[in-house]
């Protein structure tokens, strides 16, 4: 449910399940105490709808990862590079060329998984004073 309130909203993924955005909300935060078998159900059917999408696609589109497409081809050639731009960096050697994309690529993944760390605890209520 997590990842799908990042991809969506709260609200829409709240809509898709059933549920309101609160109860939901609650949910992710595992504050809900016992959450009723019917919303588990949804959930899960969701859940499943899902993944069985995301393997349909995955089976249709072959594609290339992104440390494929910026390092040189194959396996050998492409551990080759890794190891010798650290082993530059190490005996201060300048970087090569590729060493600021994957700079950008390692930067994109951290903050993907920082951002499935988000809290959907409420904020606080700022006073109206």
């Amino acid at each position: 449910m997590e990842e799908l309130v990042l991809d969506t909203s709260l609200r829409e993924a709240a809509a898709l399940v059933g549920l309101g955005h609160e109860a939901l909300r609650k949910f992710i935060n595992r504050t809900t105490e016992k959450p009723h078998r019917r919303s588990l159900r949804s959930m899960a059917n969701l859940y499943l709808e899902r993944r069985r999408l995301q393997v349909a696609e995955v089976q249709t589109i072959p594609t290339a990862g992104h440390l494929k497409l910026i390092l040189p081809r194959g396996l050998e050639p492409a551990t080759e590079a890794v190891k010798g731009m650290f082993d530059g960096w190490r005996e201060g050697r300048k970087p090569p060329p590729l060493a600021a994309d994957i700079e950008k690529w390692l930067i994109h993944k951290l903050r993907e998984e920082y951002a499935k760390e988000r809290s959907w605890a409420p904020r606080p209520k700022r006073s109206r004073k």
